[in-house]
């Protein structure tokens, strides 16, 4: 496993706990969540090691529910 999966999955709680209260629904949350994943890793190459990876899918994650 890279770096890059390493530090996204502990940031998985993070996520869920944003998407809650984005969506208000539990299920909604999650499959937020696996939206923000999925693009995260087909994007992976646009993100820059050593930056803050918490910021970068908070945004992914708030600009997918807006355009949802």
């Amino acid at each position: 496993m890279t770096a890059f999966h390493t530090e996204l999955e502990t940031l998985l709680p993070d996520l869920t706990r944003f998407a809650r209260s984005l969506t208000r629904s539990e299920d909604d949350a999650y499959d937020l969540v696996q939206d923000c994943v999925e693009r995260a890793l087909n994007k992976k190459d646009y993100y820059e090691a050593g930056t803050n990876m918490k910021s970068w899918l908070f945004t992914m994650m708030r600009n997918i529910f807006i355009s949802q």
